[in-house]
């Protein structure tokens, strides 16, 4: 999703070149690379002392509330069973080093 005026690198962006969990990579390239992107393209699309639209009254909300019918909802599974899972899985077929054969069988 693109937020008009928003700008991110590092930890707060969300994907970088080393994927979003970085696997162990340095977040300086992520800032260096990002950082400089989006201050050439604010540089660009932004005038001095320009200001940010009001906002409306209810801005972010229709976030939270899908955030919390997540959040509280009652499924089938735990938390706690869903990560576990999800670590075996990661651990067994998607490491650091990757290949297509174990990818696929843990698909």
């Amino acid at each position: 999703m693109i937020v008009e005026g928003l700008f991110a690198a590092g930890e707060a962006a969300c994907a970088s070149v080393h994927g979003a969990n970085r696997l162990g990579a340095n977040s300086l390239l992520d800032i260096v690379i990002f950082g400089r992107a989006a201050s050439l393209t604010i540089k660009e699309k932004s005038k001095p002392g320009e200001k940010q639209p009001e906002l409306p009254k209810d801005a972010g909300m229709k976030s939270l509330e899908r955030f919390d019918k997540i959040r509280f909802s009652k499924g089938k599974y735990k938390t706690s069973q869903i990560r576990i899972a999800m670590q075996k899985t990661m651990q067994s077929h998607a490491a650091v080093f990757r290949i297509e054969k174990i990818l696929q069988e843990g698909i």
